[in-house]
């Protein structure tokens, strides 16, 4: 049985009104996942299962449409592994030190996103593409950016986690592995 992060896409305030946190946890395990723990309000949850990432997502997002929830709420899913190396390439150590919660990593639900405009991109951010995800300095605040829509459209279906909450998730996946 292996260790999975699943983190959904666009989960806020109007999605909390179909599905709560704790439902998903309760469907989840009802779907024969084991331990599900839900970090945050905010669609991310750690839970041991079969199969692999992908198969996971899958499974997922069967449950969080069942629930209610929109084809576009994607489960994103990585292995405690993958969060673990993206945060050791970190490649803003700056950033990550000073700012963490204005440093966001990219997740993309397809599994070869296509990154080949950030080399052009020349906007305020810096932007580093690491083992198929994008970490993104934003240098102040993520608000008021216009960098997150343009990259979900030029690489398509994407959630992005803060440096916080990225270490937090590893931190307990990692945990869990070794339990």
């Amino acid at each position: 049985m292996g260790v999975f992060v699943v983190m959904l896409r666009a989960i806020g305030p109007v999605t909390h009104r179909v599905m709560s946190m704790a439902d998903w946890r309760a469907a989840v395990a009802d779907a024969g996942f084991s331990n599900p723990e839900t970090y945050v309000a905010t669609g991310n949850m750690i839970v041991e299962g079969d199969g692999t990432a992908a198969a996971v997502a899958r499974r997922m997002d069967e449950i969080v449409q069942s629930l209610g929830l929109a084809p576009s709420n994607k489960a994103i899913v990585r292995t405690p592994g993958q969060l673990q190396r993206l945060i050791k390439a970190d490649p803003f150590p700056d950033a990550s030190t000073a700012r963490p919660s204005a440093l966001a990593a990219y997740f993309a639900a397809n599994p070869r996103p296509d990154f080949s405009w950030v080399a052009d991109y020349d906007g305020p951010e810096r932007i580093a593409v690491i083992s198929g995800h994008l970490v993104v300095d934003y240098h102040d605040k993520v608000t008021g950016s216009s960098l997150s829509s343009l990259i979900e459209r030029k690489s398509g279906t994407m959630t992005a986690r803060n440096w916080n909450t990225l270490r937090s998730l590893a931190e307990k996946a990692a945990h869990r592995g070794r339990a």
